[in-house]
């Protein structure tokens, strides 16, 4: 791997393989261990990881590495706020029928609580890091670290914030190495056992 090597950005052509890679990533991981159980559990990652994809290339950008070993999803300034409008753009007004109503529920009570922690967190516009992944068979290599840098060095250069959401615990330290700090920390009221660090980086406090 090259670390001078420029990500790349993604269109519509490439939906498939990213979504391919970032259920690989997150399929047993929090959030989505937590919201989808069952038979059908398989379908219900696919269809959410496709609709997060498509969401992001129709009010964002999404980058990958050259070796397509880690994908970023990033919201633009200005189209952070999920809207029923945009979800249906995106695909997502079927979810009760896709996923279930045990795991629409589930679903509805993570995104509600991700939508108030995120208002309060960031009220100002900014940048929104939806999604980052990377494959199994890449982490520990710097390929997130490659994907964060990039995208920063914009965010940087036009003195815009930064906000993120991790689920995962172990990923906080990575993410304050790159200047974000822990805004919010609390527990998911209707999922048990699964905590939301809010996170935010560059103008914070004002």
């Amino acid at each position: 791997m090259n670390p001078d090597t420029k990500i790349i950005r993604l269109g519509k052509n490439d939906i498939q393989w990213a979504a391919s890679l970032l259920v690989e990533a997150f399929r047993d991981e929090p959030p989505l261990a937590n919201m989808f159980r069952g038979p059908r559990r398989d379908k219900q990652v696919n269809y959410f990881i496709r609709c997060t994809c498509a969401y992001a290339l129709l009010f964002g950008e999404c980058y990958a590495t050259p070796e397509r070993d880690g994908v970023a999803l990033w919201l633009l300034p200005g189209q952070t706020k999920m809207t029923l409008g945009r979800m249906y753009r995106a695909g997502m007004l079927s979810a009760p029928l896709r996923m279930g109503l045990g795991a629409f529920g589930r679903f509805m009570g993570f995104t509600q609580h991700t939508d108030e922690i995120h208002k309060r967190s960031a009220p100002m516009p900014h940048y929104y890091l939806f999604m980052l992944g990377v494959s199994p068979a890449a982490q520990g290599q710097g390929v997130g670290g490659r994907l964060l840098a990039d995208m920063l060095a914009r965010v940087d250069l036009e003195g815009m914030p930064a906000y993120l959401e991790t689920q995962n615990e172990r990923n906080v330290g990575l993410y304050q190495r790159f200047g974000f700090e822990v805004a919010v920390e609390e527990p998911f009221p209707k999922l048990k056992g699964l905590r939301n660090w809010g996170m935010l980086r560059g103008n914070v406090g004002q």
